[in-house]
């Protein structure tokens, strides 16, 4: 059996930078580490366009996983990124032998992104898209809504953070079922990011026997705040596999 294989998913505005720290320390123990940034987004903002949408960067992610040829995948996605693994899992579940949400979306067959947040939340995505976007781009939220109160995190993620696509957004995921094969799956929930609307996926699988529930004391960005913990849940998932 081949050794794990580490596969980071970033979430919106963001890119395979959000994940400096984690794939330092990953990559200091050794592991094989992959953290892209997504179509239109960090290194590849050259390339944000109306038509990218979910299924563009659910693509993104399966080129990776079969042009390095992985196997034993542990397929990680923060925030709008468990969108993105939960439609890879869906085809590839083959290849990958465990799912970590890191305060993710954790979305149902057919539903988007934008169907798991409140009412609310969605018409503000939707007007700044429309006022500021050209209806199509959605700008960066602000780091303090997150909840970040360290400076130097908070001008780090707003100096790098760009417009998200609205239809990465708006497209929902068509899962197949076969994600559901994955034998590990795991939610690690920010439990310093309160109210947050990923609370709702943490209490969905608390007592569910198929997952793992695990929670970190950070806002949002745990992968920023606390990459050594992060590091920790990713490597004890892979021992098991």
């Amino acid at each position: 059996m081949t050794e794990p294989a580490f596969v980071l998913v970033h979430g919106a505005w963001v890119g395979g930078w959000n994940w400096r720290t984690v794939v330092q320390r990953l990559r200091t123990q050794n592991h094989e580490v992959f953290a892209p940034s997504l179509t239109g987004l960090g290194d590849r903002a050259h390339l944000m366009a109306r038509s990218v949408d979910l299924s563009t960067h659910i693509a993104d992610i399966l080129g990776v996983i079969r042009s390095h040829e992985l196997e034993n995948v542990v397929l990680a996605g923060h925030s709008y990124g468990g969108m993105v693994i939960s439609g890879v899992a869906a085809q590839v579940a083959e290849k990958i032998k465990a799912l970590v949400y890191l305060d993710a979306f954790l979305p149902e067959d057919g539903q988007s992104a934008l169907d798991l947040v409140s009412p609310e939340r969605r018409a503000q995505v939707e007007t700044a898209a429309a006022e500021h976007g050209d209806g199509w781009r959605i700008p960066p939220i602000p780091a303090s809504v997150w909840g970040i109160e360290d400076p130097g995190q908070a001008a780090w993620l707003d100096r790098h953070s760009v417009d998200q696509p609205l239809a990465a957004m708006a497209e929902p995921v068509a899962l197949t079922g076969d994600e559901t094969r994955v034998g590990k799956r795991i939610y690690v929930r920010a439990s310093g990011y309160d109210p947050s609307p990923f609370k709702q996926f943490a209490d969905r699988v608390e007592d569910d026997d198929a997952w793992t529930l695990r929670s970190v004391d950070s806002h949002h960005f745990l992968n920023v705040a606390r990459p050594d913990e992060v590091v920790a849940i990713l490597t004890v998932t892979a021992a098991g596999i």
